[in-house]
């Protein structure tokens, strides 16, 4: 590429960039060819959280970093605990996205301050599920509500730093919600946002590179807009056999809130409880690709099944049986 164009081009750096979000974000900004590519990463061996799957081993990510270098992205490595090296790190960066895990909320404290020191034009939080901002000032406390009011406080951090912000929430990943009987969350016919984490990544850079993404909440339908009932009609199709369904209210969800026997049941019920006890006319999900990106396409229900949803209720139930 021309040095002028790689000149004229906004530097994107990736952080957390292994995870199914982050990777797939990289691996969009790559096709789509709009920005300069960056990849931050943790020196070796500092500790690394996940939500659900377990982190890829060094040779994993190495490979993988490899194959990025080789396609045109520069790969950054800090102590990300140390402000000093990730001031560093992040010179010449214009759009700092973070995919961390919901467990690892807390790490997006120095990045802000580096970003800030490093002179980023846009900080992009990890933010990709409820519109939290609403979720935070629902009336029962949970632990997601109170991971809302983290998730509020760090965007509020961000502004205070000074720094430009998109905000892109994307509702339900259906891959984690589909567990049988399947907990429909209300009475299963009005329409939300889907998106699959893979499509959560795509969508980034698609967001980033539309000038109405400023300052923004961009609450997108990645993968699909649709109700609870449609995506599980779907999914009996392919299946060829009926799934069971139990519509509960917000008194169900708070009743299996208080009675989760572990924390990913806790997780998921307390994002029951938000779904629910939502006031009606509140939009906890939005479609915001639908105005301003018509031409994005998440993955096809008929191929999201097979490859990403299917497998990974599987090896949740798996976890399930192991825990029991």
């Amino acid at each position: 590429m021309p040095k002028e164009n790689l000149m004229s081009k906004k530097t994107v750096t990736v952080f957390a960039a292994t995870g199914t979000a982050g990777r797939a974000c990289v691996e969009e900004l790559i096709r789509q060819d709009v920005f300069n590519v960056q990849v931050l990463v943790r020196k070796s061996g500092m500790v690394e959280k996940t939500s659900v799957n377990p982190p890829q081993d060094a040779a994993t990510k190495h490979a993988q970093w490899v194959d990025w270098q080789a396609r045109g992205v520069t790969i950054r490595h800090a102590d990300v605990t140390n402000a000093f090296e990730l001031i560093s790190a992040l010179k010449g960066t214009d759009y700092l996205v973070s995919c961390v895990p919901i467990t690892a909320t807390e790490s997006q404290y120095p990045l802000i301050w580096a970003a800030k020191e490093a002179g980023v034009e846009r900080f992009v939080p990890s933010e990709f599920g409820l519109i939290y901002e609403w979720e935070q000032s629902l009336p029962t406390p949970t632990l997601h509500r109170a991971l809302a009011r983290q998730k509020v406080f760090i965007r509020q951090v961000i502004e205070l730093a000074g720094l430009d912000y998109t905000i892109i929430p994307a509702g339900f990943w259906p891959e984690y919600y589909l567990l049988e009987p399947v907990s429909v969350m209300g009475k299963g016919q009005d329409k939300i946002a889907w998106s699959a984490g893979q499509d959560v990544g795509r969508i980034i850079p698609h967001v980033l590179a539309h000038p109405a993404s400023r300052n923004a909440t961009c609450a997108v339908a990645a993968t699909a807009y649709c109700s609870w009932d449609e995506l599980i009609d779907v999914r009996e199709r392919l299946l060829g056999r009926k799934i069971a369904r139990a519509y509960l209210d917000n008194a169900a969800f708070r009743a299996a809130y208080a009675g989760a026997r572990n924390h990913a049941e806790q997780e998921l019920t307390a994002i029951g409880v938000a779904a629910t006890e939502a006031a009606a006319g509140m939009p906890l999900f939005g479609n915001w690709n639908a105005t301003y990106l018509p031409e994005f396409k998440g993955t096809p229900l008929e191929v999201l099944f097979p490859t990403v949803i299917e497998p990974t209720l599987a090896a949740m139930r798996a976890a399930m049986a192991g825990t029991q």
